[in-house]
């Protein structure tokens, strides 16, 4: 049933084309794929590019917690690796294309064979081998109308010089400028404390002077001599050996003098020392 199929239809020939479709589909999406991912790395710096946007971001969290990335040709070569442009990744439809070449080729020799067996050697055989010929060579061609290993060791070239050279440069000198903002903030926040520290003990010593200096009037105050008032009296001193009453009067005129005269004097202290 298969022989007759092959042999009476031409569904041999319809396979043929469908592959051949499928290899020059393959070949234009990887050529646009590889265009844009080549103008994207050409400038990396401000290009929307998803592929680029990832390995940017991504390197820079890398050089965030491990300061630096060592091999930085191996981290380029992953995200290229796994992109995928349309539906498949770069190297699968590289793959689609070779596959292509093969898979026309395998039924054209298919078709030759079934038409040898049931007729052969005739004009299907023959046509069934120059078709199968003819479309591997322009499958052939069409894969290396362009060179896509060059493009993506371009790619590749711009992604790494632009990573080692700019990319990484930035995130040091901005991990720098955090560094000195947050010891700026630590700095500021040590100098309030101690001010505040300084402030308080100040406060302290104020009142500690203060609560003297109210003592010290206060013991002032209660000094034993009257500064607004008259001189205190005295009294008469006693006599012990028996004087005449003149004489002690005498004695104690003259020492209530000399009493009066040092309170007067004491006061004019005072007074002068509180004023």
């Amino acid at each position: 049933m298969l022989r007759e199929l092959a042999v009476n239809t031409r569904v041999i020939y319809y396979l043929m084309a469908l592959l051949g479709i499928i290899g020059v589909l393959a070949k234009a999406v990887n050529q646009q794929t590889l265009n844009q991912m080549l103008k994207a790395a050409g400038n990396m710096s401000k290009s929307t590019h998803r592929l680029i946007k990832l390995v940017r971001a991504k390197y820079e969290h890398a050089c965030m917690v491990h300061d630096s990335v060592e091999n930085t040709n191996a981290f380029v070569e992953k995200y290229i690796y796994e992109y995928r442009g349309f539906l498949f990744g770069i190297h699968t439809w590289r793959q689609m294309q070779l596959l292509t070449v093969w898979f026309v080729g395998i039924l054209a020799a298919l078709g030759a064979f079934e038409c040898y067996i049931t007729y052969g050697f005739s004009d299907a055989a023959y046509q069934y081998i120059e078709t199968g010929l003819a479309e591997m060579v322009l499958l052939f061609v069409i894969s290396h109308l362009s060179d896509e290993q060059y493009k993506l060791n371009a790619v590749r070239m711009y992604m790494v010089d632009y990573l080692e050279n700019n990319c990484a440069f930035h995130v040091k000198r901005q991990r720098t400028t955090d560094r000195e903002e947050l010891n700026v903030i630590a700095a500021e926040n040590t100098g309030k404390q101690e001010w505040e520290e300084k402030k308080g003990e100040r406060e302290i010593h104020r009142e500690d002077n203060l609560q003297n200096g109210n003592k010290t009037k206060a013991e002032r105050t209660e000094l034993p001599i009257n500064i607004e008032g008259e001189p205190r009296a005295v009294e008469p001193a006693r006599n012990p050996k028996g004087n005449s009453e003149r004489d002690v009067d005498r004695d104690s005129e003259r020492d209530s003098g000399r009493n009066a005269e040092r309170e007067a004097a004491i006061r004019q202290i005072l007074e002068e020392f509180l004023t």
